[in-house]
């Protein structure tokens, strides 16, 4: 039997056939969440764009206050006007949070601090640090700085950030679009009631999300029996050219009843990995037919969540023209974990306090173990247990990030 290639190998062979498919799209903010922005977003003006009150209270001349000291208030600036007049010595300003502070005041004192008053305030705070309570104009950004870099996939805040520097429009790359194939006489849908020695599929609705939150559009989701014919059509059906990368889960092993080798065959698929030494995940495929890449996934569950991320998300990144590298930290163990002897393994694990936990697992059919994990950890191969304090590779899920 032929050695199967490691880990790295095997990915190396993966992206060897995968080329970009994303374009540049404009879409409104309203619509750009989660999506890749395809160019730097850039700060128009400096942030904050003038000297900016942080709480309600006196825009002052710091070196004048002192406990007991009383001032004249000239004028009131609430957010959004402002105050062209000159100081005077011991005259102050009525001033709002978010409000611009003039140029001749140097300091913030809030309504706490003082007599609260409207034609004349007195102090009772003993001293004023000068710059107290201002948020300095250009200290978040300079104009020109870079505030999104390309290629960031678009969070709540980098919207906020976008709308705040006049992006209404976003370049965004356009989302490969992929279809999900899983097989199987045994699985039947989340909607019924299955037999006692059936199961629901929830490989399918698990790997579609997953392509969604790597950001592609899952475009259709179909389920194949155990038949030579039926899953050869649906194979030649999704690579008519309707999509950029073509999922399947289960039937991708040596049994007889596996029947997508063969249908990959029959489609002109060019395999360029099958099996990879890793647990979970030992049969998985890529190939490339020439309409899409085609990824075989296994039909274990976590060998389908692991095996989607470490091969369907640098993949994806590929197809968007980004570089496939994935996001790996190091951290320490919690406690020991015990490897396996000749494989590198990929274990769902949770992240907390800086620590690596990897929970039991019954094996890779035990989807409710990954339940409250926050993404996978590399275990390498190894006679003897990995300790507590071990330093090892951790990866968050892309949907955890």
């Amino acid at each position: 039997m032929a050695t199967l290639p490691e880990y790295k190998e095997a990915l190396a062979s993966a992206l060897s056939v995968v080329q970009q498919v994303s374009c540049v799209e404009l879409v409104s903010l309203n619509r750009s969440l989660g999506r890749f922005v395809a160019e730097n977003i850039i700060a128009d003006r400096d942030l904050p764009p003038f000297n900016r009150s942080q709480m309600d209270g006196y825009a002052v001349v710091a070196s004048e206050v002192a406990s007991g000291e009383t001032m004249q208030v000239i004028a009131q600036v609430s957010a959004g006007t402002t105050f062209e007049g000159e100081h005077k010595p011991n005259t102050c300003v009525v001033i709002a949070t978010g409000a611009p502070v003039p140029d001749c005041f140097d300091a913030i004192v809030q309504h706490e601090l003082t007599d609260n008053g409207t034609k004349t305030v007195t102090f009772l705070c003993t001293e004023v640090a000068k710059g107290k309570a201002i948020h300095l104009r250009g200290v978040d950004a300079k104009s020109g700085d870079v505030l999104v870099p390309k290629h960031t996939q678009l969070a709540p805040q980098h919207i906020g950030i976008a709308a705040s520097v006049g992006v209404h429009l976003v370049a965004v790359l356009s989302k490969p679009k992929v279809i999900v194939l899983t097989s199987g006489d045994e699985v039947v849908a989340p909607s019924q009631v299955p037999k006692p020695h059936q199961i629901r599929n929830g490989n399918n609705a698990m790997v579609s999300a997953m392509f969604v939150s790597l950001g592609c559009e899952v475009v259709e989701m179909h389920h194949v029996l155990d038949d030579l014919d039926a899953t050869n059509k649906a194979m030649a059906t999704a690579l008519d050219g309707r999509c950029d990368l073509v999922v399947t889960i289960g039937g991708i092993s040596a049994g007889k009843r596996d029947f997508f080798p063969r249908a990959f065959a029959a489609s002109d698929v060019t395999v360029a990995v099958k099996g990879v030494s890793i647990q979970p995940g030992k049969p998985v495929i890529v190939g490339r037919h020439e309409n899409a890449v085609v990824l075989g996934l296994p039909g274990n569950p976590v060998s389908a969540l692991a095996c989607a991320c470490v091969f369907g998300w640098p993949i994806v990144r590929s197809l968007h023209g980004m570089d496939p590298s994935l996001h790996w930290q190091q951290a320490p163990l919690a406690s020991h974990v015990r490897p396996n002897l000749r494989r590198l393994c990929f274990r769902p694990c949770l992240l907390v306090d800086g620590k690596v936990t990897v929970p039991l697992w019954q094996g890779s059919g035990d989807l409710v173990h990954t339940s409250t994990t926050h993404g996978l950890v590399q275990l390498p191969s190894s006679a003897v247990d990995l300790q507590a304090g071990d330093l090892v590779s951790c990866l968050a899920y892309p949907f955890s990030k």
